[in-house]
């Protein structure tokens, strides 16, 4: 039962403020969020979940992306702030891909560095320093509860 998760990292975000959680989205990252949303459309048709951390640059690159892409489950979750937990987090991940008894699945993650670094680290042994809306294509194995990297893509080297 292939599961495909894409770790994405939010757009570039404006400078830090009093309150991180409120950062928005620049121009700039607006448009490597809709690069990354229409590399995405050419991997998926449809995600079956779409996790998000709660922080508006997060909402506002998931819904970018869920306006070229289409989700079947849309959930916030505080464990992917960006202080949140590696180990914690990717149970949440992996427990819904348990859940649901699809053939196919694929999970949409929207988080934050150091965060997004960890998740792919923890599932695949490989700890990347992720650019501003990149992605991160992993296939999980759920019996091993881990993963292998199968792509690593920045907004920069998107072609579309």
């Amino acid at each position: 039962m292939p599961i495909f998760l894409y770790v994405v990292r939010h757009g570039e975000a404006e400078a830090v403020q009093v309150n991180d959680e409120e950062r928005q989205l620049t121009e700039l990252g607006k448009q490597e969020a809709n690069k990354t949303a229409r590399w995405l459309s050419t991997q998926v048709s449809d995600f079956d979940t779409v996790v998000a951390s709660p922080y508006i640059r997060a909402q506002q690159t998931k819904e970018i992306i869920l306006s070229q892409n289409k989700a079947t489950n849309v959930i916030t979750s505080n464990q992917f702030i960006p202080s949140g937990i590696a180990s914690t987090a990717i149970d949440e991940l992996l427990a819904y891909a348990q859940s649901n008894n699809k053939t196919d699945q694929h999970i949409l993650c929207v988080s934050h560095m150091p965060l997004v670094s960890y998740l792919i680290g923890e599932l695949s042994g490989y700890t990347p320093i992720m650019a501003t809306a990149a992605v991160a294509k992993l296939q999980i194995n759920l019996e091993k509860w881990n993963g292998q990297l199968d792509t690593l893509i920045s907004p920069e080297q998107i072609l579309l």
